[in-house]
């Protein structure tokens, strides 16, 4: 069975900046993200994900970001959903 593919958000308007903070890019044990070099309108240079692939889903930079500003959650399978939905109408 493949593993499901990890997305990743980024609240733009709710992270200090990699240069402001960091924590993601400290504590992502697989160097997931990479400081971007664009800066927002609020003027910060937030992470940017650099290499999807190579997350686990540890939860590790959501857990620790002060901001909650990073959600990481497996990406829904279109089969999955529709399983679950059947076993749902199922058991009612």
């Amino acid at each position: 069975m493949a593993n499901k593919p990890v997305v990743i958000s980024i609240n733009e308007n709710l992270c200090k900046g990699a240069d402001g903070c960091g924590i993601c890019l400290a504590m992502c044990p697989k160097d997931v993200y990479k400081i971007a070099e664009r800066l927002t309108a609020r003027g910060i240079r937030p992470p940017q994900i650099d290499k999807i692939t190579a997350c686990t889903n540890c939860g590790n930079c959501m857990i620790y970001c002060p901001d909650m500003a990073i959600v990481v959650r497996l990406e829904e399978v279109p089969e999955a959903a529709a399983a679950a939905g059947q076993r749902t109408e199922t058991s009612q």
